[in-house]
């Protein structure tokens, strides 16, 4: 499976012109992206199908914010039939559920199979991305993670390596455990910077850190996960994607 890129990593480029920030991705090799922070508007669709036909670039997923995925579907709609996208994924958990006490994130949770339906009927799969907030225990002595997976049947979700890794658990045992439930894959490594007697977790280039890629790829398409996307939250986006892109079809070779 060919790897993408998540525009997160690129995002302050893109502020600029997403033309001018997509293409060295693009002369990279990279040809599936996975658009995040940017206005879902029209004249931006446009300028994204250009490279699609220009170039033959995918639009693998749009990740946006709770409150245009439930609030503006015709505008999100509108953006992924220009673009030819068919995955929608909900960025992150919305902050009163965060902040607001268990029974805001319950209610959240009872909305997502609802629109999972209202989206599909546009041809679009509908998915959440977790941080590690959906790994924090519940007084009913579960994750969150855990709940999402029992009270919803039909959302799906975006795997986040460096968000699970973080949170003490392994990333191939949540694919595993995500099984048909998952959709994508955020590929980042875990790596610790020493901070006085502490360490501070952040994440780097894939092969730079703690996590093995050689059995999360494979575990990530043996579950059947529609797409692969390197991100990367760095001051140095195009090399730190270069390294990973590198990483990545470095261990693919090896399985071949």
């Amino acid at each position: 499976m060919d790897v993408g890129v998540q525009t997160f990593t690129v995002r302050r480029a893109q502020r600029k012109s997403i033309t001018a920030a997509y293409m060295p991705l693009i002369e990279m090799g990279i040809r599936s992206f996975e658009i995040a922070r940017i206005d879902f508007n029209e004249k931006n669709a446009e300028e994204i199908k250009a490279l699609v036909n220009e170039y033959g670039i995918t639009v693998s997923a749009i990740q946006v914010k709770p409150k245009y995925v439930f609030g503006a579907v015709e505008r999100i709609v509108n953006f992924c039939k220009i673009t030819g996208c068919k995955n929608v994924v909900i960025s992150m958990l919305p902050f009163e559920c965060i902040l607001g006490g268990e029974e805001k994130y319950y209610a959240f949770l009872d909305k997502l199979d609802a629109q999972f339906e209202i989206y599909e009927r546009h041809g679009i799969t509908l998915a959440y991305h977790h941080h590690n907030w959906e790994y924090v225990t519940l007084k009913s002595g579960k994750t969150r993670m855990a709940e999402l997976l029992a009270r919803t049947k039909k959302i799906k979700l975006v795997h986040d390596t460096y968000w699970t890794a973080r949170s003490g658990i392994d990333p191939v045992k949540q694919i595993e455990e995500l099984g048909a439930r998952l959709l994508g894959v955020h590929l980042r490594d875990l790596a610790h910077r020493p901070r006085m007697l502490d360490v501070i977790p952040h994440d780097t280039s894939l092969g730079d850190g703690l996590l093995d890629f050689g059995r999360i790829v494979p575990a990530a398409i043996n579950a059947g996960c529609a797409y692969l996307v390197i991100e990367q939250n760095t001051k140095t986006p195009y090399e730190s994607v270069k390294r990973s892109y590198l990483h990545y079809n470095s261990i693919t070779e090896v399985s071949k």
